[in-house]
């Protein structure tokens, strides 16, 4: 038997542009990844007969087949031809339909840890290829840190760390909302551009992002969600959770993802306070946490013992 215990990441997104709807019929968006330092655990198990075995605890996710875990573990073994079984155990931590990608998290890791405890021997542009079968975002946990993302979501471009780590208060108003959901109550008109990243766009997405989240936090209004009209003005309930940060005392607030959690932003003393503002007055589900960079979060997870890309 062999065994992998690593953490599994949230992230959030700074910027989501959607773009209209590509020929194949995804939504062409650009957007700006970041992982935080909110995680649950994943514990990966070989066994001795073939199956796929999911165990969770902590929260309620999509069981059996339709479990993504158990469609990561059947795509590599379909991809490399392996009859190895695994046992996961994940302790689910991060809010399902939230837009914090625990879900892609969760099969970024195991693609990478089954490729190490099943020896599939897959390289770095075949793992990249299958992330982005298994969903939009899952190619950016193999990154972590800063990143674009461009296409579906799943071409990412690394950029430099954030010169500081940076608080934030997520706040889970206990609505789920799926990716798909949160696309089919949009109306988001038709792609035909060509554009692709450039580092000219790197670069000044990077420096407008510093100017937003630091110290003076000046630019703010770069911090965009173009999810933010349709689902507001569909759920009542993130209007009121919004209010609610405004009012503990966060300066910018923004949705996160596709999801329903919001991302409230101030100073670090201005965040921790409003923290124990929407703790104390029972509103939502919270979580204090930091930004985590590139480097952090590969030192992590090879801590772990797992072989990065």
């Amino acid at each position: 038997m062999r065994r992998l215990s690593v953490p599994s990441f949230a992230k959030i997104n700074w910027t989501l542009k959607i773009l209209g709807q590509r020929s194949d019929g995804y939504q062409q968006i650009k957007t700006l990844y970041q992982t935080v330092d909110l995680s649950e655990e994943l514990v990966f198990e070989t066994t001795s007969n073939r199956g796929i075995e999911i165990e969770v605890e902590g929260r309620k996710v999509a069981p059996g087949e339709d479990n993504l875990l158990y469609q990561t573990a059947e795509l590599l073994r379909q991809t490399t031809g392996s009859q190895a079984g695994i046992r996961i155990k994940l302790q689910k931590k991060i809010p399902v339909g939230a837009g914090l990608g625990g879900g892609s998290s969760n099969a970024a890791l195991a693609l990478l840890a089954l490729n190490q405890l099943w020896d599939c021997k897959i390289g770095e542009k075949e793992l990249v290829e299958l992330a982005g079968q298994l969903g939009s975002d899952v190619p950016f946990f193999l990154v972590g840190g800063t990143a674009l993302g461009w296409g579906r979501g799943a071409e990412v471009v690394p950029l430099p760390d954030l010169p500081q780590e940076k608080s934030l208060l997520l706040l889970y108003p206990h609505l789920e909302i799926s990716t798909r959901e949160a696309y089919a109550l949009g109306k988001w008109g038709t792609y035909g551009g060509t554009g692709q990243l450039t580092r000219e766009w790197a670069e000044t997405t990077m420096r407008d992002l510093l100017r937003a989240v630091g110290p003076k936090g000046v630019g703010w209004s770069f911090l965009e969600n173009d999810f933010e009209d349709v689902l507001f003005a569909h759920y009542p309930v993130l209007v009121e959770a919004r209010e609610a940060l405004k009012k503990a005392g966060c300066e910018r607030v923004m949705l996160c993802g596709s999801g329903s959690t919001l991302l409230g932003l101030g100073s670090d003393q201005q965040v921790k306070e409003a923290a124990a503002f929407m703790t104390r007055e029972g509103i939502g589900e919270t979580f204090f946490c930091r930004t985590l960079s590139r480097e952090h979060y590969r030192q992590v997870l090879m801590n772990s013992g797992l072989l990065l890309l």
